[in-house]
């Protein structure tokens, strides 16, 4: 069913100013695809994805993802919501810094009711020979590779990704973007990627495309390229 999002608001106040950050976004987006949301900073791509994961609350409209209304669930509800069918990445790898490559994805594992395996997400990642090592031991792609492993073992329906090579140089960023469309591809998960970067929408399915608070476009590929082919900027 998707993602559906319709007539969506969503504002912040920063003292005495009101800040709109979604204006009227509407948007579908089918099962299984990799989508790109990019615009420049302070568009809205981040407030979107918050929303669309279910850590934001939108002030009016729908948004509706594989059936269900997320403006109707409590604040329980969405975090049950999060916990079952979301996967979070961003650009800070927010690893727990006390336990080693294996125990955070653990941590990823046990909040899950139909987790994959551990040795299998750790080895798709490239990590199971590095388990025993702690994230400063890692270097930033490792870390994002973990990242990637802890929320994907969850086998969530749909991961959102805030500028997941952001930090990263050419050569790891293109791995870390294999994976994902590995991810799309092999679990069926549907893949939203905030980026700055142009060249990555030419891997994705549809890209949407935002400036100050609206979508402004939203844009089909029948032909996405293989990730080794972006073109880095």
């Amino acid at each position: 069913m998707g993602i559906r999002v319709q007539g969506v608001d969503k504002t912040y106040k920063s003292g005495e100013v009101t800040i709109s950050a979604l204006r009227d976004a509407n948007f579908t987006i089918p099962d299984h695809k990799v989508v790109t949301i990019m615009g420049p900073s302070g568009s809205g791509k981040s407030t979107l994805l918050n929303v669309i994961g279910g850590i934001d609350r939108h002030q009016s409209g729908e948004v509706e993802i594989d059936g269900r209304q997320l403006e109707t669930l409590t604040n329980k509800q969405l975090t049950e919501f999060r916990r079952k069918y979301a996967g979070f990445i961003f650009q800070q790898y927010n690893l727990i810094p006390t336990l080693t490559v294996e125990e955070n994805v653990e941590v990823g594992r046990e909040l899950s009711e139909h987790p994959l395996g551990l040795k299998e997400m750790l080895e798709e990642v490239g990590m199971w020979d590095k388990k025993d090592k702690f994230p400063y031991q890692l270097s930033g792609g490792e870390q994002q590779r973990v990242a990637i492993a802890r929320a994907l073992i969850k086998n969530p329906d749909f991961l959102l990704c805030d500028e997941p090579t952001g930090a990263l140089d050419e050569e790891t960023g293109k791995m870390i973007l294999k994976l994902l469309k590995r991810a799309n591809e092999q679990f069926g998960t549907s893949v939203l990627i905030i980026t700055h970067n142009q060249g990555i929408g030419d891997m994705a399915d549809i890209t949407i495309k935002m400036k100050s608070g609206e979508i402004v476009e939203k844009v089909e590929n029948d032909s996405p390229i293989d990730p080794e082919k972006v073109t880095w900027a």
